[in-house]
């Protein structure tokens, strides 16, 4: 993968992706690196699937799902090669070797010239996608990603995976955790801490392959928009045998956070267990999780964020919060609400909007923000990145 400024339209930088398979007939490009008019998607997650070549001002980012990759050409023998222009961004993206009528139903597999982060973590979920950062080009401005460009040797944080025995006994739960450069256990202010939830057919290492979270967590903390700070990604499938969704599926969650991960993290690191420097994310049903938390365990975090958030889905409708569960919703310092206004997953768009009016008006301290696109990481790149500069321990 090549990443090479062109000097010229639509975007001022074209990609090429790169991969060598000898005996293949056919390769195909998957991933993220496709964009759409924002109107142009629908429930089902199906878009016009343009390469960055026809990029329009106004196109967003979305996930390959129904329609075939894009073909890439054999330039020499065994190497596959497609070249596109591409926006400011971070994407995702993988190859499907053979043929592929629907990119959602094949199996990808990495870029071996640059392998995704945790690729090489023994105990971290199976990587199927590489991510590519283009910048933007002042000639040609598409998208401000400054907030993912890639900072200094000595302002980057690392990432590891943490192994352990959660609340059914089994020992190979796992954590994602990032520390920021510089971490200090010794220092005598401990870190804030952030909670991070994936969504469904996601893992551990989800937000920081896809979601490029630590990119973000860098350039906020090296800019001092937000302090230094210890952030940890769980995996919502170690921690429950229940269907996902189901009553005992929250209630199996919130019991780990709260009797294992809790405690497993602040004694292997310097955290804070101050609720005013504790903050939970999760998007889509890690959203629903977030709710559910905040109603739930009052007091344990101080900011909670729910984006484009699987709640409410079979009712239809968003109930409103009342009794105990409206107090403990007041009680939050903030609670972030987003999604992406054209995610039409689930009706996922107009109910979250509907929540964040509902919560409004009962008093609960609602931050807002909604970004064009569908139930994509580029959405839930932008609202971490907010969370993390306007609201969480500001």
């Amino acid at each position: 993968m090549t990443v090479t400024p062109t000097g010229s339209g639509p975007t001022g930088y074209e990609v090429t992706f790169r991969y060598a398979a000898e005996d293949a007939e056919t390769v195909g490009l998957v991933g993220d690196a496709y964009f759409t008019d924002p109107e142009a998607l629908t429930a089902q997650m199906d878009h016009e699937a343009k390469l960055g070549d026809h990029w329009e001002p106004g196109d967003v980012s979305a996930t390959l799902m129904w329609a075939p990759p894009a073909a890439m050409t054999e330039v020499r023998d065994g190497i596959w090669e497609l070249t596109t222009a591409m926006p400011a961004g971070v994407y995702s993206y993988g190859f499907v070797v053979g043929e592929c009528a629907a990119a959602a139903l094949c199996q990808s597999v990495y870029d071996p010239a640059n392998p995704p982060l945790l690729a090489d973590a023994e105990t971290a979920s199976i990587q199927s996608l590489s991510q590519v950062y283009v910048p933007e080009s002042p000639d040609f401005p598409t998208d401000d990603a400054s907030a993912l460009a890639p900072v200094s040797a000595e302002s980057t944080g690392s990432v590891s995976v943490l192994t352990y025995a959660g609340q059914d006994g089994g020992d190979d739960h796992r954590l994602a955790v990032y520390l920021p450069a510089d971490y200090d256990a010794g220092r005598e202010q401990p870190y804030p801490l952030i909670v991070l939830s994936h969504g469904v057919g996601g893992d551990e290492t989800s937000w920081f392959t896809r979601g490029a979270a630590a990119a973000i967590l860098d350039s906020a903390i090296a800019s001092g928009d937000m302090p230094a700070s210890v952030v940890v990604a769980t995996n919502f499938y170690d921690i429950s045998d229940s269907a996902v969704g189901t009553d005992e599926f929250f209630d199996d969650y919130r019991d780990e956070l709260i009797e294992t991960v809790f405690p497993l993290v602040e004694e292997a690191y310097h955290v804070s267990t101050e609720p005013s420097e504790r903050a939970f994310a999760g998007l889509s049903m890690g959203g629903a999780i977030a709710l559910d938390v905040a109603m739930s365990d009052a007091g344990a975090f101080g900011y909670v964020a729910a984006w484009s958030a699987a709640a409410d889905l079979q009712a239809g409708v968003v109930a409103a919060p009342d009794g105990a569960e409206g107090e403990a919703l007041r009680s939050l310092i903030a609670l972030h609400l987003g999604t992406g206004r054209q995610d039409l997953l689930g009706d996922i768009a107009s109910l979250s909007q509907q929540r964040a009016e509902q919560f409004r008006a009962a008093g609960i301290p609602v931050t807002e923000v909604n970004v064009d696109g569908g139930h994509t990481w580029q959405v839930w790149q932008d609202l971490l990145e907010h969370f993390v500069t306007s609201t969480a321990f500001q």
